[in-house]
């Protein structure tokens, strides 16, 4: 359900003095006043719920009968910000991706191209009646969830390879509902297209889930870069990998190795001391008999 209107009444009447937005009414006052049309499942006077998918165009219908000269205007709100987006069919916004277009016979459309998961929210078509009316859309933005992991399914942003080491990494997409389908996810090094060297296969996840495996047989210098895993336009992941070879490569093995010995020590250290003493008060006592 959504939140309280009266107090979103309040919070825009603020935003945008000096229209004041009253309790909302699923009436007509007289048979001449505007008021929105009972159609596509839209109130008479209240809110609705879309859902959009992540870079669809989004289609906002707001059909005002009786409108008889006045000004219909869209109003974008966040919970801690508001702004006009449309007034008539002049648009004021600077996003190019927004535009309002007129339906006949009643329908002033707010669409939104190439939608964006911030572009969620609530957008409320207005007319300048005294007192104002209103009714507000919900938009909900549906996206896949997308994940590049390793053969284990640990979540990776950055991975450490020795040169010669195979690569294999996984691209997880799980839609963003059950029956959606999504295509397959599409893999690119520093924004261009892999090279030759780089192998790429879909494997038959579940209807759950779609999994495409990026394999190097034998990793090089050159390899190293940023590998991003893409669905569409909109909806990107990346890791970093990091090829490593000669003195930083012996680097990185001395410090795991002063980390292990380290952590050997701390752990340890205090049951060989007592183990010591214990042999040494062993062979003391022996001697003594």
């Amino acid at each position: 359900m959504m939140r309280n209107i009266t107090g979103l009444q309040e919070e825009i009447s603020a935003i945008l003095p000096p229209l004041r937005i009253p309790r909302l009414r699923h009436h007509r006052v007289t048979d001449w006043d505007p008021y929105f049309e009972n159609a596509e499942g839209q109130g008479i006077n209240g809110s609705q719920n879309v859902a959009l998918h992540l870079g669809a165009t989004a289609l906002l219908d707001c059909r005002v009968a009786m409108l008889a000269g006045r000004k219909v205007m869209w109003v974008r709100r966040n919970d801690d910000w508001g702004s006009l987006l449309t007034l008539g069919n002049m648009t004021h916004i600077s996003d190019t991706r927004y535009s309002v277009s007129f339906q006949y016979p009643n329908n002033w459309r707010l669409a939104i191209a190439g939608v964006r998961r911030e572009d969620r929210g609530l957008y409320i078509c207005q007319v300048n009646t005294h007192p104002p009316r209103m009714l507000v859309t919900n938009v909900t933005v549906l996206a896949p969830d997308i994940k590049i992991v390793d053969e284990a399914r640990h979540e990776l942003r950055d991975r450490y390879y020795k040169t010669g080491s195979g690569i294999e990494l996984l691209c997880v997409v799980r839609p963003s509902c059950p029956d959606s389908k999504v295509p397959h996810p599409v893999w690119r090094k520093s924004g261009e297209s892999l090279s030759d060297r780089v192998d790429v296969y879909h494997i038959n996840g579940s209807n759950e889930e779609v999994i495409t495996k990026l394999h190097i047989e034998r990793a090089k210098k050159t390899d190293s870069g940023e590998y991003a895993c893409s669905v569409g336009q909109f909806s990107t992941t990346v890791v970093h990998i990091h090829v490593l070879n000669g003195e930083k490569q012996a680097a990185v093995h001395h410090d795991q190795w002063n980390a292990a010995c380290t952590d050997y020590s701390d752990g340890n250290g205090e049951f060989f001391v007592l183990i010591t003493i214990f042999l040494i008060l062993h062979n003391l006592a022996m001697n003594s008999l």
